[in-house]
C-alpha cells in the first residue's frame, strides 16, 4: 500500500469509492467531493494498492476559537479492501498532518447507525461528545467524537 496526497484525477475515483461506500444521505455529489478535496483547508491522504485506488481521507484544519481542530470529512476505504490496517493507516497521516498544521485535536461526525465506524474510531482512541439530531437529515443523527492529539506522546 503507498499513501500519497491528491491529484485532481483522484476524483472520479474518489466519488465512485464514496458512492459504493455509503447509501444516501451519506455520501457525496461529486461537486461536493471536489469542494471538500479541494479547498484550500483540506488534507487528502490516497491509499493505493496495485489495483488502484483503496481507500481516503479527507480531512479539514479548522479553526475553533484560537484552537486548530483536524476534522474528518470523510473515510472510506473499498468494501474488498477492509480489515487490512488501511483506514488506520490513512488516520495516523491523518493525524500527522494536523498535528503539523497545529491542530490540537481531532473531530468527526459519525451516524448513529454506524456500528461498524463507531467501533473504528472508539479503538482509534476517540471519545463521544454528544449527539447532533438530524445531522444528515430528518431522523438522521449524527454522534461527534473527538480526540485530542496530544494522547498520541
Amino acid at each position: 500500500m503507498i499513501l500519497r496526497g491528491y491529484l485532481p484525477d483522484d476524483l472520479d475515483a474518489m466519488h465512485a469509492l464514496d458512492v459504493a461506500c455509503f447509501e444516501r444521505p451519506f455520501r457525496f455529489t461529486r461537486a461536493a467531493m471536489r469542494r471538500f478535496a479541494e479547498a484550500a483547508k483540506a488534507r487528502v491522504v490516497i491509499a493505493e494498492e496495485d489495483d488502484g485506488l483503496a481507500g481516503f481521507v479527507v480531512m479539514h484544519v479548522e479553526r475553533s476559537g484560537a484552537e486548530r481542530v483536524g476534522y474528518i470529512v470523510t473515510l472510506d476505504v473499498a468494501a474488498q479492501q477492509r480489515r487490512k490496517g488501511i483506514a488506520g493507516a490513512l488516520m495516523l497521516e491523518a493525524e500527522r498532518q494536523a498535528v503539523a498544521a497545529g491542530c490540537s485535536m481531532m473531530a468527526l461526525h459519525v451516524f448513529v447507525g454506524n456500528a461498524a465506524a463507531i467501533g473504528f474510531y472508539e479503538s482509534a482512541g476517540f471519545e463521544r461528545s454528544h449527539r447532533v439530531r438530524g445531522f444528515y437529515g430528518e431522523g438522521l443523527d449524527a454522534m461527534v467524537y473527538h480526540r485530542v492529539l496530544a494522547d498520541r506522546g
